[in-house]
């Protein structure tokens, strides 16, 4: 009994040499094998629809390239300090007004890229680019990029997934965006929509820096325009106040039969300031006459503070003008070109995984076809032997 349980753990062990004699026995297993995975694999390549890959890299623009936006009137900084009477401090004191204002728009070479960057990446850029292609009587493009057996959003994720990009980061200094497509059998169509993409996203990038600077603009010059008609109020409610008191003046100057001006140097207190009635009644009601006509005059906008240096900036402003051809967001360093050999199927990577899982099947089957062979020896040497 003792030797047959010996015997039995011989049996149970795994002997190298014994796996190598069982597939050299049948090695007809692994040749087969290997040939099959190689002719499957070849028969993949030659059958299979190929796809191509091609892409474009832009980068940031030359300084030279942005100079309009390098302007004064754009770099203005307005710094006000306008002395004005508070309506309701009854000309105690004068008030000191201060405004400021920070640069309206400034766009260097890499904020223009940065912004680029976000547009081509983004995924509604694809969607509007992806509707836009829809949209166009292309029958050799439409059929790569739309399947009737797909509804409209597995077609449209279908095609996003068709863009890849290699990206420095926000945090990278490397300035270069690298936009990848891959599309099915036409070269040619998968270059030319690329750089379809690569115009349109660019375009609408240019879009958004107008819009922004024009609304920059726009509410810089409501920010100085309100600073106007603050001014201007204010002036309008000191002018009342100062034909008031003048009326008033004058009123007391004919009570007491005060018709030119008189001072009396004995009733005057040194560095002080006469009573306004002392002026003479023909004096102040001249002067309330002359107030109340400034406002039938154009230039009475000199007589309120601190408004020319506000008006001059307007005019700065309006006067802004940005040649958009003349202005280049960012370059395209590389634009897409057409691709020498497809992206998939990589043929010698395909007969070469061919050509190993047909090898590790046949030596699988090789060393299964060996046991079993053993196994029935076994049981016809003794068939009472389980």
């Amino acid at each position: 009994m003792t030797e047959n349980m010996s015997q039995q753990s011989h049996d149970d062990e795994i002997d190298l040499f014994d796996l190598i004699d069982d597939v050299r026995d049948k090695w007809y297993w692994l040749v087969g094998s290997l040939l099959a995975g190689i002719a499957l694999a070849i028969a993949y390549v030659m059958t299979a629809t190929p796809e191509y890959q091609t892409e474009a890299t832009i980068t940031e623009a030359a300084p030279s390239e942005l100079l309009p936006f390098s302007q004064a009137a754009l770099r203005n900084r307005l710094t006000l300090s306008a002395s004005v009477k508070d309506v309701q401090n009854n000309g105690v004191e004068d008030e000191p007004v201060s405004l400021t204002d920070e640069a309206v728009f400034e766009l260097d070479a890499e904020a223009a890229f940065s912004s680029a960057r976000s547009v081509l990446r983004s995924a509604s850029t694809r969607k509007a680019f992806y509707n836009f292609l829809l949209s166009q009587p292309d029958e050799e493009l439409l059929p790569l990029i739309s399947s009737q057996a797909l509804t409209e959003e597995q077609n449209l994720a279908n095609f996003l997934t068709r863009f890849s990009f290699s990206d420095p980061g926000k945090g990278d200094t490397d300035t270069y965006l690298t936009v990848k497509f891959k599309l099915g059998s036409n070269a040619e169509l998968a270059r030319d929509v690329l750089n379809d993409y690569i115009a349109y996203g660019l375009i609408l990038h240019e879009k958004r820096v107008k819009n922004e600077f024009e609304r920059k603009v726009h509410a810089e010059l409501e920010l100085y325009q309100t600073w106007v008609d603050n001014f201007r109020r204010v002036y309008e409610s000191e002018k009342a106040r100062q034909i008031a008191r003048l009326e008033e003046a004058a009123q007391i100057a004919a009570s007491i039969g005060q018709k030119k001006p008189f001072y009396n140097t004995n009733d005057v207190v040194v560095s002080s300031e006469p009573p306004l009635y002392m002026m003479g009644e023909q004096a102040l009601r001249q002067e309330a006459e002359l107030l109340r006509k400034r406002s039938d005059s154009p230039s009475e906008d000199i007589f309120v503070s601190g408004l020319s240096v506000v008006k001059n900036s307007i005019a700065t402003l309006e006067g802004i003008v940005v040649d958009w051809n003349e202005v280049e967001l960012v370059d395209v360093d590389q634009p897409a070109l057409l691709p020498l050999k497809p992206a998939k199927p990589k043929k010698l990577l395909v007969v070469a995984l061919g050509a190993v899982g047909g090898a590790m099947f046949g030596l699988l089957a090789a060393l299964i076809a060996a046991a079993s062979a053993r196994h029935l020896r076994r049981n016809e040497r003794n068939p009472l032997h389980f």
